[in-house]
């Protein structure tokens, strides 16, 4: 029986094309955001908002990686209708960016069909979180579960609120909002929240984190992130200097429902960094590195290791434990530029200067030819005068840190 060559080839081409064929179901909606919600409820999907602008690079970067990804268009062409729109040129992007607030972009807002927001949230997603994302957005759907934003764009908001979204030239300074939050009855309304997004006011900020879960539930914790990060660093530093260990530990567990994955590692080692320098305790420090996984691979731990090696160098138990650390490391491979570096520092303020040495030697061997390379030859030549001096004490050595890529999402 001869093979079916015409049919085979079918075959083949639909399995090359099914990408191709999803990707060009995702095609935003073509009219107004109205039109929009009208052929979502015909469809009875979802909306994805996308918020962004020309020149905004996680924009495009989502519009090359991410929106074609397969498993991505598969589930919007499922269950999505895109409206996308630019937040610069567009009324109904500059709308719907004053309405849930962007700040940053992209920003997703996922809606139903009659306009109820399920959810909001900014910057760039990888297309497995992109996934999950839609999914959520899915699954609070069928739970009946909204946000407390209303559907009207055209609400009375403050001058200097609105203009931010929708220029008219008038000036406003972002002062006015303190008199117009002073006089608001209820804080949590939809205006009066949007504001207060926007202020750094400390009376308003403190009001944010004092009612933090309760604004979570009416509006998700994207919006609630600026005030978040600025209040939570004050705590940080403020619980560090009395070497408050377990209160760093509630303000974390406190503010965790405002982050999303991505953020929270982020914004985390920034916390507890922040508490670090100013409690100077290593041990605890080291020990909530371990317990929240700060720092999932060698080059970010060892950049945070660094700054413990110089701070404690007269603290020889501590050095110890962190010495172990980058033997094992040695163990795996050759130990890059900075690692070496700080292998050797180590050595000298353990006073092992014969181990200083042979570091020494090894890190002498190295390729500095790398223009952007932190650590330069006259910081090794100064280490190796301090081994040959059997120098601790006024050597200045470096906390070098690795260069390491950032990631979008």
């Amino acid at each position: 029986m001869k093979p079916n060559y015409r049919f085979l080839m079918i075959i083949v081409l639909l399995v090359l094309c099914a990408p191709c064929i999803y990707a060009q179901e995702v095609a935003p909606f073509k009219g107004s955001f109205e039109a929009c919600k009208a052929q979502a409820q015909k469809e009875n999907k979802l909306i994805l908002i996308d918020l962004y602008f020309v020149g905004c690079m996680p924009c495009a970067e989502m519009d090359e990686k991410v929106f074609p990804d397969p498993a991505v268009a598969k589930e919007i062409a499922s269950n999505y209708i895109v409206f996308k729109t630019d937040v610069m040129k567009e009324m109904d992007g500059k709308k719907l960016a004053r309405k849930y607030g962007a700040s940053g972009f992209p920003t997703f807002v996922l809606l139903n069909g009659a306009g109820k927001a399920l959810l909001t949230e900014a910057g760039y997603f990888g297309a497995d979180r992109f996934v999950s994302l839609l999914q959520k957005g899915k699954a609070l759907e069928k739970q009946r579960q909204y946000l407390a934003f209303d559907t009207n764009l055209d609400h009375a908001y403050p001058a200097a609120y609105s203009e931010r979204f929708i220029k008219t030239g008038e000036q406003h300074d972002f002062a006015e909002l303190e008199s117009y939050l002073a006089q608001q009855k209820d804080l949590t309304s939809e205006t009066a929240f949007l504001a207060n997004t926007v202020t750094n006011f400390p009376r308003y900020t403190n009001w944010v984190y004092d009612h933090l879960p309760q604004l979570i539930d009416l509006y998700g914790g994207s919006l609630l992130l600026n005030k978040v990060n600025t209040i939570a660093k004050l705590k940080s530093k403020q619980f560090g200097g009395l070497q408050q260990v377990d209160s760093l530990r509630q303000l974390l567990s406190y503010i965790r429902p405002v982050y999303n994955e991505r953020m929270w590692s982020v914004f985390l080692p920034i916390i507890v960094t922040s508490y670090y320098e100013q409690s100077k305790d290593a041990a605890s420090y080291l020990k909530l590195i371990d317990e929240y996984d700060l720092y999932p691979n060698w080059d970010l731990r060892s950049n945070a290791l660094g700054q413990v090696i110089f701070s404690q160098k007269q603290q020889p138990a501590i050095l110890k434990s962190i010495l172990k650390e980058f033997l094992e490391q040695q163990k795996k491979g050759v130990l890059d530029i900075p690692d070496q570096y700080k292998l050797v520092a180590l050595y000298l303020y353990l006073q092992d200067f014969d181990q200083a040495q042979k570091a020494m030697d090894t890190l002498l061997k190295s390729d500095f030819s790398d223009p952007y390379l932190a650590t330069k030859k006259a910081d090794i030549e100064q280490l190796k005068q301090a081994i040959a001096n059997k120098n601790t004490h006024t050597i200045q050595i470096k906390d070098i840190k690795k260069s390491i890529p950032v990631r979008l999402g």
